[in-house]
């Protein structure tokens, strides 16, 4: 299963605002648009601030956002502490902005496994095709 069949199937729905900023985005010298996201899931929600390069126009996918979402999660489940995951990932453990970013994406993984529960967490990150 890939990603867009996994959100169909599971019925992932999402709401999008534009956003002035991303305050989890560590470089905010980055020319970006930003968005506000709702994911939505059985009675259940997560929001988060989701951002994507100037070059790319239309608005993120549901499809786009969990994809993303997946990525980050694997990156913190295969991470032993946060100097492997730098380790891995090719940031300086003496960072701020790595420190930010890998709470960033720790928290958000926690918000998605909420949402689409351990079972269909796991799926989406081990056994659904990326896009």
């Amino acid at each position: 299963m890939d990603t867009k069949h996994f959100v169909n199937h599971y019925k992932v729905k999402i709401d999008v605002d534009y956003a002035n900023k991303n305050p989890d985005f560590a470089d905010q010298d980055t020319p970006m648009n930003h968005y506000k996201v709702r994911l939505r899931r059985d009675g259940k929600q997560m929001t988060l601030y989701f951002s994507m390069g100037i070059a790319l126009t239309g608005l993120p996918t549901v499809e786009d956002v969990i994809d993303c979402l997946a990525s980050d999660a694997a990156s913190i489940e295969n991470a032993r502490n946060f100097e492997d995951w730098c380790g891995e990932y090719g940031y300086d453990t003496d960072s701020r902005k790595a420190e930010h970013t890998f709470k960033v994406c720790q928290k958000q993984a926690e918000q998605l496994e909420n949402l689409l529960g351990d079972t269909l967490y796991k799926e989406l990150l081990w056994n659904t095709e990326r896009l």
